[in-house]
């Protein structure tokens, strides 16, 4: 009976979506956490400031400073009021763990995403990202898969170096550039 009373009064689990109190605060702290670093430890490492111009509204460290102490305000008043809040409201549910695996797992796709702009480059990165996230996210048929992992990147390749001139990162591996050469050397041929 003792275990019936318990699992009575738990709150229903939550989506990972859902706005919670505990996730204020948890903002409210990173916040306040992100303002402290970059005023005593980013500025301080990142910024020249000349002799002359030190302690005046003329230096160079002036204006990220002012940045980092109104965040560090603003996430301090977040962080009270967000402890209060909490305080004064129910019970929350718990996310499922099946819903923080799925965020994991999508995570770990954008990091292998970041990666792979290094190592080969963005627009293949982007053809492998796209490709994984699809399907890990349920679709099995390997025609829309391959379909919209090869089109979509090349539109986007296209609009941003041809059209729009904006050069993609250099990657470690030069795979796409090893392929235009290797088209061109074709069409030559031709």
């Amino acid at each position: 009976m003792l275990g019936d009373d318990v699992t009575a009064t738990q709150p229903a689990p939550i989506n990972l979506e859902t706005p919670t109190r505990r996730g204020d605060v948890i903002a409210a702290v990173l916040c306040l956490l992100a303002g402290l670093l970059g005023y005593f430890v980013v500025v301080p490492a990142a910024v020249y400031v000349p002799a002359k111009f030190a302690g005046t509204a003329n230096s160079p460290a002036f204006l990220p400073n002012v940045m980092f102490v109104i965040l560090a305000v603003l996430g301090a008043a977040y962080l009270v009021l967000s402890l209060i809040a909490r305080h004064r409201a129910a019970a929350e549910g718990r996310v499922s763990p099946s819903d923080w695996a799925l965020a994991g797992g999508t995570a770990l796709i954008c990091i292998g995403y970041v990666a792979a702009i290094h190592a080969v480059g963005m627009t293949l990165a982007s053809a492998l990202a796209v490709a994984a996230t699809i399907y890990y996210f349920g679709e099995r048929r390997p025609m829309v898969i391959a379909s919209i992992a090869l089109i979509l990147p090349m539109l986007l390749w296209y609009f941003f170096v041809k059209i729009a001139h904006i050069l993609f990162p250099t990657p470690w591996l030069g795979i796409i550039e090893w392929l235009e050469a290797a088209l061109e050397a074709g069409a030559g041929l031709v």
